[in-house]
């Protein structure tokens, strides 16, 4: 486990950033398979993005080899390297980082070619990708060293991990030993690498995976299940139905956010909202839809300890360059972001009343919070948000 002032560290490197009292911006995004990022696709993460992690099998056509057997027609660990040193030629301060799954064996980096088949066992869900077997010392030792020498070996090119499927991890009950792996990551890497997790995901069943006793360890926490809290559902014939049973889960996964935020403000902690892209548009269009991302947003700013040190990212749901990442309305990570300032107490929750006689099981919860300049408030039936914040910076959103 981190001591306290190790995870400080962390901290520190990780909010040495420009000035500004609005949030920060994380990317996370591959290029539309099997092909790497254009040059304005590089150039707007170069600029836009202070935090940017290579998502697995980006560029292949370009790194990889087509003719190889996995994971060398991918070249995972090539491909995340050399997108690195071009998005630094361009803009040296942006921190890059490697994708590391810590669950699962997608055999796409060149070092998974020294996976042994005794170091797997089978998906339960699905026939591929196989589990990692954390019983097997060999498989901790390797998973460690892969993504050190990759690190080192990158020459200044990368600076840390994004370390994903945490959750899975907690639920095979590995995530003791993936904490000891964690922490021979940082040994080796030393502080101002930047190793992010992937983690506090809530079940339908109401249990929790990977929350404080992953982010105890890496000190930065990418939430990507907060983008699904509150959204609505699609039945058989497409259409939007409200998740009316979920609203209860949906509370409770946002008082465990805002507990272990409040219980932590020295560790990063990176929200994930929606940037709805309409089907009948192509996907590179500039329009933002404000209402989606207003309500992606509010849920962060109802559970961070802080906006100034806090990070964001919204897309639709994919992690492709052109899956919404780059139509975020970016104002609202720089200067006075929203207006807001800093929140002064936990959010608050109270029950709506239904406006249908008929169905008065639809009423849902309104959760506000009230920050230095304005308050935030959210209706999770409605899928609506207010930011109600003076001075209001009125090109924010």
């Amino acid at each position: 486990m981190l001591s306290y002032c190790q995870t400080c560290v962390l901290f520190v490197c990780i909010t040495m950033l420009p000035a500004t009292s609005g949030l920060h911006a994380y990317g996370h995004a591959y290029g539309p398979r099997p092909y790497d990022f254009n040059k304005t696709q590089y150039a707007a993460i170069a600029a836009k993005f202070e935090i940017f992690t290579v998502e697995k099998a980006h560029a292949a056509a370009v790194y990889g080899n087509a003719s190889a057997k996995p994971p060398f027609s991918t070249n995972s660990i090539a491909a995340t390297i050399g997108t690195a040193r071009k998005i630094k030629a361009l803009n040296t301060s942006v921190k890059v980082l490697m994708y590391w799954n810590a669950a699962l064996h997608y055999n796409m980096y060149e070092c998974e070619s020294q996976v042994q088949s005794g170091w797997l066992y089978k998906n339960p869900t699905k026939p591929n990708p196989p589990f990692y077997n954390y019983s097997i010392p060999e498989f901790r030792t390797w998973w460690v060293q892969c993504a050190v020498n990759t690190i080192q070996d990158a020459a200044g090119a990368l600076d840390g991990l994004f370390l994903d499927a945490t959750p899975k991890v907690d639920r095979s009950n590995d995530i003791s030993a993936w904490g000891h792996m964690v922490d021979e990551l940082r040994a080796k890497l030393g502080g101002d690498a930047i190793i992010i997790d992937n983690g506090f995901f809530l079940a339908p069943s109401g249990a929790e995976y990977a929350g404080s006793d992953a982010w105890n360890h890496t000190g930065v926490c990418y939430v990507e299940s907060m983008a699904q809290i509150g959204r609505a559902l699609k039945n058989g014939n497409n259409k939007l139905t409200p998740p009316i049973s979920s609203y209860d889960l949906d509370v409770k996964h946002l008082q465990w956010l805002a507990e272990a935020s409040a219980a932590n403000p020295h560790k990063v902690f990176i929200g994930h909202g929606h940037v709805d892209v309409p089907p009948a548009q192509p996907k590179s269009t500039e329009m933002v839809v404000p209402d989606t991302f207003r309500f992606g947003l509010v849920k962060y700013m109802l559970v961070t300890s802080s906006m100034e040190h806090g990070y964001f990212l919204a897309n639709n749901g994919g992690y492709e360059i052109d899956d919404g990442l780059l139509d975020q309305p970016m104002s609202v990570y720089t200067g006075q972001g929203v207006g807001c300032g800093e929140p002064t107490e936990p959010f608050i929750v109270r029950r709506a009343v239904s406006l249908d006689s008929a169905q008065p099981s639809l009423g849902s919860y309104v959760l506000s919070r009230k920050f230095q300049h304005g308050h935030v408030e959210l209706n999770l039936a409605s899928q609506t948000a207010l930011i109600d914040c003076a001075p209001p910076n009125i090109n924010a959103l």
